[in-house]
């Protein structure tokens, strides 16, 4: 038999009275130096010393070899369940095979300085792995209470940290980073942003770094959203991508007000520029559905709902309507994108529309303004038709021009 036994952080008063009992008076106990170092004589072992590098390698190989002759005994820093060896051994020997003994982990302790509870929190490791995808990791951080990160050699903890920062919802990040926390010399440095942490000053052997995701809003994106819509240029563009200009975004915004609290319904997110400036009318007690069918722009328009800190507001599901459709009613609904059967979108919607609410689509083209328009009129004697030709001034040397928007025709009926 195989026991796995958690030390905790290496301070005897962390170790539980199970563990203690566990690695005495047995027969051979593995561990890495650190660990063997912190048990201390007295265990009346075999002590086995693993290799730092390739540790689950060699400690599979001497296992198998030892098990052969006796029960034996692997001790593992932390708890056994999170990021340790515990998993390559359980998978190879098989649970019949193995016991566990739970130890105290970083994320337990880290959670107990900041006076927060960790149920729900996510967790990755960068601890000789490779480094996973950073929009992966912006991902959990958005959806969980809080996003763990274990770190591995301290010389590389600085590098991380700039790399985590590539991504702007990671930077903008809440964050603590914490070394060899429950050791003599444990350290933890709290600040408002990731980007604000000085991951120089380096406190130890093991760090590990708690985020928690910032719902305010970026300072450019503050800036602009006291005066009216959003520009353009403010979005990410990405090519093949469509996205409602800001004229068409200010028209739509006025005709389906007022919004405050609303819930609503969009189709055809494109880049997300809509889906923020109805998050943004709405309010934090209003809520945005969105659905598109394309990857590419269901990940561009989440990354910039998220860039607007609007994320609790709005869900952007992926499918195309009307196959998919989302549960509930709807205040108002926005159709953006319809694609070659408008009707059968527009009834769709039209089903998840409150009595007193409103239904408005944008279209540049004629068919589909003769569609939309037909279909509202058979369902609503209250259906309206704007087209609106706009420009936009660039500036020159001495003066500006003028330059042309496609016209957009908006189509609405109410309930």
């Amino acid at each position: 038999m195989i026991t796995i036994v958690g030390i905790g952080p290496g301070e005897r008063e962390y170790m539980t009275e199970q563990a203690a009992s566990a690695v005495k008076n047995v027969r051979v106990l593995l561990g890495g130096n650190r660990v063997l170092n912190a048990i201390g004589p007295g265990s009346g072992a075999r002590l086995v010393e693993l290799p730092a590098d390739g540790m689950a390698d060699a400690a599979i190989g001497i296992l198998e070899d030892e098990a052969r002759l006796g029960d034996v005994t692997l001790a593992v820093s932390g708890d056994p369940g999170f990021y340790s060896l515990a998993g390559r051994v359980s998978a190879h020997f098989g649970r019949d095979e193995v016991i566990s003994i739970p130890g105290v982990s970083c994320v337990q302790i880290m959670a107990a300085r900041l006076g927060k509870p960790w149920a729900g929190v996510s967790s990755a490791t960068l601890h000789g792995r490779e480094r996973p995808d950073i929009r992966s990791l912006a991902s959990k951080l958005l959806s969980s209470p809080a996003l763990v990160l274990l770190f591995g050699e301290p010389g590389k903890v600085a590098d991380d940290i700039a790399w985590l920062c590539s991504d702007e919802r990671v930077k903008r990040a809440n964050a603590a980073l914490g070394w060899d926390l429950g050791l003599p010399g444990e350290r933890i440095t709290e600040a408002a942003s990731l980007g604000e942490i000085d991951a120089e000053t380096r406190g130890g052997r093991l760090a590990i770094l708690w985020l928690e995701k910032n719902d305010e809003p970026p300072a450019d994106f503050a800036r602009f959203a006291r005066r009216g819509v959003i520009p353009d240029d403010w979005f990410e563009r990405e090519e093949g991508v469509p996205m409602t200009k800001s004229f068409a975004r200010a028209v739509a915004i006025s005709l389906l007000s007022p919004l405050h609290g609303a819930r609503i319904l969009e189709i055809g997110v494109g880049t997300g520029a809509m889906t923020v400036e109805l998050a943004r009318a709405a309010g934090g007690h209003g809520r945005v559905t969105g659905i598109e069918s394309a990857r590419a722009a269901l990940e561009l328009a989440k990354r910039n709902v998220e860039r607007a800190g609007l994320s609790p507001m709005a869900d952007i599901i992926e499918g195309r309507a009307p196959e998919i459709m989302p549960e509930g009613r709807y205040d108002a609904a926005f159709v953006g994108g319809n694609g070659k059967h408008v009707e059968k979108v527009l009834a769709a919607v039209w089903e998840r529309v409150e009595p007193g609410g409103r239904m408005l689509l944008t279209s540049i083209t004629p068919r589909t303004t003769s569609k939309a328009l037909k279909y509202m009129e058979d369902v609503t004697p209250a259906a309206g038709v704007w087209r609106a030709h706009s420009s936009y001034g660039r500036k020159t040397r001495d003066d500006w021009m003028m330059l042309g928007n496609n016209p957009v025709d908006f189509i609405w009926g109410d309930k």
